[in-house]
């Protein structure tokens, strides 16, 4: 009987060496496996789970029991046992990794743990865990898991007491398979990996933590509204990501989407695009095609309410997107008197940029302060992003009544008057307790000292943000716009450019040319989903995953030469999740 358990040891010791192999996304900061003869944490229907510093009724660690049931078939035993436990521990200061930051410590016959210093934390460290069980659950159950499978041992000998012969094949971990009916196994009482009732996981060690503070993903409603509940779950892809922020892009040139109580018309008109232009606009010529069909929607107060928790639950700040002074047609359309030009204005149905621009005056920053304080008790944010962009300055420069501002304030050129205009912005903000972003032409006409950037012209505002001393967020069209196309050819219409997988997992964050000091105001990283011609909620997943999975490693592990075929192993794994959620992603990006 010793010569079965030396072979049996052996062939469990070469399987740990086959799965010490990282399939984890993002990938971990610190991942270790400890050299052991031994099988590690048994998770069984006997295994029962202790919970420290959070409510076990939190609704992330309810989905992530929910999940192991679900994925094993266990119910965990709320009494702790001796052995075949599941810590889950929450103590602030406890571990130097941060408040984002979680330990793993998975050991033989030891208890499995996850710790970490606040729920954020421990959010983080449960999805990690997630994949650590599925990935045990799988590695069990076939013989050939694409790029983490185990091998195929095959061990033949004799057994020298009764001259029977022993063949064993497809040994794994938590069971075996195409074993001849000899019956020496049910002799190892101390192997009880033949049970299907055992999943048996990998030791490992793992010290996790972003890289990033900021990891974000933007969503344009304005161009194509989105549901509620499909906001939701796009909430849930970012969370999955372990990204922390969503810029939700709620107002433009094309439609108003969000409740505003003193100012209903911003719903009643801004709301509603008679039409929307056909094909690309970019060769439509001097006479478009129109569908001829109204688009139309907007969030409720009470339905943002119920978002932003929902957000909270899965630690995902919400920063919403105010568009001005330039991309305000559909608020000049509802209310005329705040604009420039003395034209009527309409919500318009067509892309790009267009013409209207806020007049600063008096009457205009009052009614943006009133805006505002709504839209800051809706969101607990530290942020509101305003724009800023693409503010065509020709309407200021043929208004009288604009000229005549900028001769009082002393204000020689329109991009000065935008910052004025940033600047008075700013601090309504302040005085509502938010701070303000903006896309980088909040730099043209002099930075204000405390705005954050964000960088989508290239990495150049980034730059002058962060050597200014101001916080900047990168975003830049090269390699985070995800409304480019994917390939260059069989894709659907897109907006223009070319966006690979494997060019957005080239992407570094951090310009060349930064001081220690300067790099730290470089936030973290954003992708952007811009619907001109993403029209439905399939789309926006098609357009958004599997870059944003690329993206979600950029900003969470950390800094290194990037290993593409690596992560695309990962990746194929990954997949199990993001079917799970039933996410239509783009396949080519995926092994056959």
């Amino acid at each position: 009987m010793i010569k079965y358990t030396y072979i049996l040891t052996l062939v469990l010791f070469c399987f740990n060496l086959q799965a010490q192999r990282n399939y984890i996304v993002p990938e971990p900061q610190i991942i270790s496996f400890p050299e052991s003869k031994q099988s590690g944490f048994r998770l069984s229907k006997k295994t029962s789970i202790e919970i420290k510093g959070v409510s076990p009724e939190e609704p992330f660690v309810k989905n992530f029991i929910s999940f192991l049931t679900i994925e094993t078939g266990f119910e965990l035993k709320s009494k702790v046992n001796k052995k075949s436990n599941i810590f889950l521990s929450v103590e602030e200061g406890s571990l130097d990794i941060g408040e984002e930051g979680y330990k793993i410590t998975i050991l033989p016959k030891e208890n499995l743990t996850v710790q970490a210093n606040s729920s954020k934390g421990l959010f983080y460290g449960l999805e990690t865990l997630k994949q650590i069980i599925h990935f045990t659950k799988r590695k069990r159950e076939e013989d050939n898991f694409n790029e983490f499978d185990t091998e195929v041992l095959v061990t033949n000998f004799k057994e020298t007491s009764n001259k029977q012969n022993f063949n064993a094949a497809n040994l794994t971990t938590s069971g075996y398979k195409n074993v001849n009916e000899t019956g020496y196994y049910q002799g190892l009482e101390e192997v009880e990996t033949k049970s299907l009732d055992v999943y048996n996981i990998t030791p490992m060690i793992i010290e996790d933590f972003p890289r990033f503070k900021y990891r974000g993903m933007m969503l344009d409603v304005s161009r194509h509204f989105m549901s509620k509940d499909f906001i939701k779950k796009f909430i849930d892809i970012i969370a999955m990501h372990k990204m922390n922020k969503f810029h939700w892009h709620l107002t433009d040139d094309q439609g108003w989407r969000i409740e505003i109580k003193n100012y209903p018309k911003l719903t009643e008109i801004g709301s509603i695009r008679e039409k929307t232009i056909i094909g690309h606009a970019r060769f439509a010529g001097k006479n478009p095609r129109y569908d001829n069909i109204i688009h139309k929607g907007f969030y409720t107060q009470d339905e943002i309410k119920e978002i932003v928790k929902y957000a909270n639950e899965k630690f995902i700040e919400i920063i919403p997107e105010i568009d001005m002074p330039g991309h305000t047609a559909s608020l000049i359309a509802s209310y005329p008197e705040l604009g420039t030009s003395e034209e009527e204005v309409k919500v318009k149905t067509i892309w790009g940029v267009q013409d209207e621009i806020l007049k600063p005056t008096e009457n205009t920053f009052n009614f943006l302060d009133n805006l505002f304080k709504e839209v800051a008790s809706l969101f607990p944010s530290n942020y509101i992003h305003i724009g800023g962009d693409e503010a065509r300055k020709k309407q200021w420069e043929e208004s009288s009544e604009v000229q005549n501002i900028m001769k009082e304030l002393e204000i020689e050129e329109e991009d000065s008057l935008q910052t004025y205009f940033v600047s008075r912005v700013e601090n309504i903000l302040n005085k509502y307790g938010k701070k303000l972003i903006g896309w980088d032409e909040i730099i043209e006409g002099g930075l204000i000292e405390n705005a954050t950037v964000m960088s989508w012209r290239g990495e150049e505002g980034g730059v002058i943000a962060a050597q200014s001393g101001n916080e900047a967020i990168m975003t830049p069209t090269s390699h985070l716009y995800f409304d480019y196309y994917q390939a260059k050819s069989g894709e659907p219409l897109a907006i223009g450019g070319l966006l690979t997988l494997d060019k957005v997992y080239s992407y570094e964050p951090i310009p060349e040319g930064l001081d220690l000091n300067e790099a730290t105001k470089i936030l973290g990283a954003q992708a952007n989903v811009w619907t001109e011609y993403i029209k439905t909620p399939e789309m926006v997943e098609y357009m958004s995953v599997p870059r944003m999975t690329a993206l979600s490693e950029i900003v969470w592990s950390k800094r290194k030469e990037r290993n593409l075929e690596e992560f695309k192993k990962r990746l194929n794994f990954f997949k199990y999740f993001l079917d799970k959620k039933d996410i239509n992603y783009r396949k080519n990006d995926f092994k056959k």
